[in-house]
């Protein structure tokens, strides 16, 4: 099918490649991105112990509406069995990369066992090449991303820090580090940092000439031009273009859904220093993704160098860390690029950290010095530290629910993580929607899949209706769909862009007629597909999709939210007409009647085999 690449498969251990097309079911059913690395990975499930073993498959990929002019068609996804998780887990990250993976004829790479010496990848024009460069080791993220780009010249670089060299789990990559012109970005999210340094892969570039062959290339540029007339003329792309996420500050702030001092309060009162209008104020310039008319990375300098920040960084950092100036919240930001750790962990893990210390349940000998909120130089060194594993970091490397089992005493109340994964950075405890889409988000507590807390607002903060489970669907189908296609969601999700016009864009691409329907029906199925996983490797079930006991148990402090908890019976009830909406039964498992209204006969056979095996049959009974 036109629209589409090849697939190159990377055996390390062995330095081989092998080039092929992708199968058409993997086209039809998956459409790329997101859900060809669910694919792939379920389909390598069996052979993969844990997630920094060798036997862990990488997956990274792009989808058809990358690199063809459609406007954001640039996003790729990395994938693997999360370090941090032990569950499948994704990131998608803007920029060039999948932008140069493209246009070198690649729609995806997957990454097999482990290089004998630290190894990165080059992927150019028709062939991806595995180059032994030791040299490479121990250098910072920034600093090998401009080797590399010193060496290949107009390329794309993703690469891995000290942390992901050392493991730690929630270890980032970072992509086109101080290249001016594009926006450096994260895949932050669930470790993949952690997976590429396991692999002794410090890092991979992508560098291409070519062109993505088009189906119907008149259509396209037509369809293209209607998308950047309705973003030029919204009402809300002056703003973005302004401010990007970053004025996110002040709506939380202003909804009372900020999350300060490890999600303790609601409102920040610091919050005008860290804010949308602060950022803009002080920025040094800003850079956009391949593709892009909407410029969202908004630079601030620090020192000599300058750091991309946005809503999650600022949040996370800033008020949850208790964090009182721009500067001081950009360059805790800094170190964790720099280093290559997600911001969102890290500001959770050390806000938890703070927190036991405060309450006495860490002493200074265990730390090594004396912390409270706010306190700018303490917080850059347990970044450091956490990096190096050094000292008490290599416990906070470990993740927030790893921390909080070594602390015990009453700490997992306010271990602030679902399914291993940190919270990112909406309180949700007057926002019942956002509760449940941090509950069953398929990663683990991440915005990205469903970001409801929008209609909570417009429907009712503490309302637990039907309604508010339909709505967590819709957004768990639509909004991972973007990652798919290989497109950025932004204008959608904040100009309110006709989803529809995607559908046309795919349509216009491959030369399949496809509605939107269509493409909502195949993220559905790899949502049910990521659930098999999730059991199939850990078990994961509905006595996991749950929140931690401070949002049932610690009322919001002030303002008009005051008093709010979420209400257990309440949110029970809810998540079971989740369930009940999704096709899932009280376990949390998909039907056998869903499995096959969507195609998923292997995972339906595999998820059956392993409850038999569990002697758990009555829980799950049918016939083939």
């Amino acid at each position: 099918m036109r629209g589409y690449g090849k697939i190159a498969e990377v055996d390390l251990t062995e330095g081989r490649v092998r080039v092929s097309d992708p199968d058409e079911r993997l086209i039809r059913d998956f459409i790329g991105g997101r859900g060809w690395c669910a694919q792939i990975i379920f389909e390598n499930l069996e052979g993969i112990i844990h997630g920094t073993h060798p036997s862990n498959v990488l997956v990274v990929a792009t989808g058809p509406l990358a690199a063809t002019g459609f406007l954001g068609g640039c996003k790729t996804s990395f994938a693997a069995i999360s370090p941090q998780t032990g569950m499948y887990g994704d990131s998608s990250v803007g920029g060039y990369f999948g932008y140069m993976m493209r246009r070198a004829g690649f729609d995806a790479l997957v990454i097999r066992g482990r290089a004998s010496a630290p190894s990165y990848l080059l992927v150019d024009d028709g062939g991806v090449e595995v180059i032994e460069d030791q040299g490479l080791w121990g250098m910072s993220s920034k600093d090998a991303d401009r080797a590399l780009r010193e060496k290949y010249g107009d390329c794309s670089v993703a690469t891995i820090g000290v942390a992901g060299e050392k493991m730690v789990v929630y270890a980032s990559i970072n992509v086109d580090w101080g290249v001016r012109e594009r926006r450096h970005s994260q895949a932050g999210r669930t470790g993949m940092g952690a997976v590429m340094g396991s692999k002794n892969l410090k890092a991979i570039v992508a560098r291409g000439s070519g062109s993505v062959e088009v189906a119907d290339q008149e259509r396209l540029r037509e369809v293209n031009r209607r998308l950047v007339q309705e973003v030029k003329s919204s009402p809300a792309y002056e703003s973005w273009m302004k401010y990007g996420t970053n004025m996110t500050i002040e709506w939380a702030n202003g909804v009372e859904a900020l999350p300060a001092y490890n999600f303790q309060k609601t409102v920040y009162e610091y919050a005008e220093a860290i804010s949308g209008k602060a950022v803009h104020e002080s920025q040094a310039y800003v850079s956009a993704c391949a593709n892009c008319i909407i410029p969202c990375g908004h630079a601030l300098k620090i020192d000599d160098d300058f750091v991309v920040v946005d809503y999650e960084n600022l949040a996370m950092l800033g008020s949850n860390l208790g964090l009182r100036t721009l500067q001081e919240v950009a360059m805790a930001n800094y170190l964790c690029d720099y280093y290559g750790i997600d911001t969102i962990s890290a500001g959770s893990v050390i806000a938890f950290l703070i927190e036991c210390f405060q309450r006495g349940l860490i002493t200074r000998d265990e730390l090594g010095f004396e912390i409270t909120w706010g306190e700018a130089d303490k917080i850059y060194k347990l970044i450091e530290m956490i990096a190096q594993r050094r000292g008490i970091g290599s416990l906070l490397a470990q993740g927030v629910k790893a921390v909080a089992s070594y602390v015990k005493r009453g700490s997992e109340k306010f271990a602030m993580h679902v399914k291993c994964l940190e919270i990112s950075a909406y309180d949700h405890r007057a926002a019942t929607a956002m509760a449940l889409s941090y509950a069953t988000c398929d990663i683990g507590a991440h915005h990205n899949r469903s970001w409801a807390i929008t209609y909570d607002v417009e429907a009712g903060r503490t309302s637990y209706g039907r309604d508010k489970a339909e709505r967590v669907i819709y957004l768990q189908h639509i909004r991972p769909l973007f990652d798919m296609l290989g497109v950025c969601r932004l204008p959608w999700v904040e100009l309110k862009i006709d989803p529809g016009i995607y559908a046309e864009a795919y349509s216009a691409v491959t030369g399949r007629e496809t509605s939107l329907d269509e493409l909502l029906k195949c993220s559905e199925r790899v949502w049910n597909l990521v659930r098999i996983i999730a059991f199939l490797k850990k078990g994961i079930s509905a006595k996991d999709d749950t929140l931690p006991a401070r949002d049932f148990e610690d009322p919001v402090p002030e303002g008009e939210t005051k008093g709010a908890i979420l209400d257990r019976e309440k949110f029970a009830a809810l998540l079971r007409a989740y369930y009940e909406l999704r096709g899932w039964d009280e376990n949390g498992l998909p039907t056998p009647q869903k499995l096959m209204e969507l195609g998923l006969n292997e995972a339906l056979a595999k998820l059956h085999a392993s409850i038999q095996e569990a002697g758990k049959t009555r829980i799950y009974e049918f016939e083939f």
